[in-house]
């Protein structure tokens, strides 16, 4: 999970997390339609899964389905399931 550290200034004075949300409400509770649709669809935004690349078939790869792949990979490879690339070379000769 990814961390974000966040420190604005103001008025001199750094506000952590607690007064930053503190903050934020207020501010939310204040403001009109417009920004509050704005708000919305950038923590919409933020919350969808990251895409890092797509399948052949057009499907997304997810940050999280490509760390579940990486691994699944490693522990074939860590019990003796893989093929060497001679293994491979005669694979491809009988395409």
């Amino acid at each position: 999970m990814r961390e974000i550290i966040v420190n604005f200034v103001e008025n001199r004075i750094i506000m952590g997390v607690p007064e930053l949300r503190n903050e934020l409400h207020d501010f939310i509770n204040r403001a009109d339609e417009r920004f509050l649709k704005m708000m919305y669809a950038m923590s919409r935004e933020y919350n969808k899964p990251v895409i890092v690349g797509y399948n052949t078939d057009g499907s997304p790869i997810t940050q999280q389905n490509l760390k579940n792949r990486v691994k699944a990979a490693s522990k074939r490879v860590k019990s003796g399931d893989f093929l060497t690339q001679e293994e491979v070379d005669k694979e491809v000769e009988n395409w």
